[in-house]
């Protein structure tokens, strides 16, 4: 399911890039302000705020406790996602590659990167980032079986000194430093070390992928609150000046 939801989003996110592209072959300056255009423009709108009303209710306890009352955090979820790259598609396609003024250039390529890194940080960094549960608990039983090995390797060898010091005969003593048993052991822990090592890196990784996630859900909400925040002055001018179709 998750695999299914990746390739959908990462479609339309694909598509909306397409989109954008679109510029060099199309304009249609007089569409923004059409019936249909503000349609679009208005649908636009109102999938783009779904995303804000989700982040708000992420971060209000109360109302968080409310509405999930309702409906699961999980759908909520699959909505803001579905929402976020949904919006930015209907606004592209309300601009009709219209980009002669900088309010509309700037909400587009807004819309563009609050998408673009809403897809990095769900389907990419988040990826890197799991399962780091599973790798810490992997480690600690590494660490339990490397210790069991030392010590099974300390007991095979107190065993052969025993027999060594009863037969006191320099080929007993060379098989001790040779013997196959003492091999195995030291195998055993050599193969233990390896992998615990490929563990730690991976866990550190982990550590590197967290810190980045970080950084990355900070730049996400800033740049979509500039998003807002111009989108609301674009929806203000619109009314202020009037629209045409009306």
């Amino acid at each position: 399911m998750a695999t299914q939801e990746r390739n959908v989003v990462g479609g339309l996110v694909l598509l909306m890039v397409v989109l954008w592209g679109g510029f060099i072959w199309h304009s249609e300056p007089s569409f923004p302000g059409s019936f249909v255009g503000s349609m679009i423009g208005i649908a636009a709108t109102i999938l783009l705020f779904i995303p804000f009303f989700y982040m708000m209710i992420k971060r209000s306890k109360s109302f968080k406790k409310w509405v999930t009352g309702k409906v699961s955090m999980s759908k909520l979820l699959l909505w803001h996602i579905y929402a976020g790259v949904l919006g930015p598609i209907l606004g592209l396609l309300h601009s009709a590659h219209r980009f002669d003024s900088t309010v509309g250039v700037s909400l587009v390529l807004l819309m563009m990167l609050v998408a673009i890194s809403g897809f990095i940080g769900r389907y990419i960094l988040s990826f890197i980032s799991s399962n780091l549960k599973d790798k810490k608990v992997m480690r600690s039983e590494l660490q339990v079986n490397l210790e069991q090995a030392k010590k099974e390797l300390y007991a095979s060898a107190n065993h052969y000194e025993i027999e060594a010091i009863i037969k006191t005969s320099s080929a007993f003593i060379s098989r001790f430093w040779n013997s196959p048993a003492k091999t195995l052991y030291e195998k055993n822990i050599l193969q233990i070390i390896d992998v615990l090592s490929d563990v730690e890196y991976s866990i550190r990784i982990h550590d590197a992928a967290k810190l980045w996630f970080k950084r990355w859900l900070k730049f996400h909400i800033v740049i979509s609150m500039t998003l807002y925040l111009l989108l609301i002055f674009h929806i203000g001018a619109e009314i202020y000046f009037g629209l045409r179709w009306l």
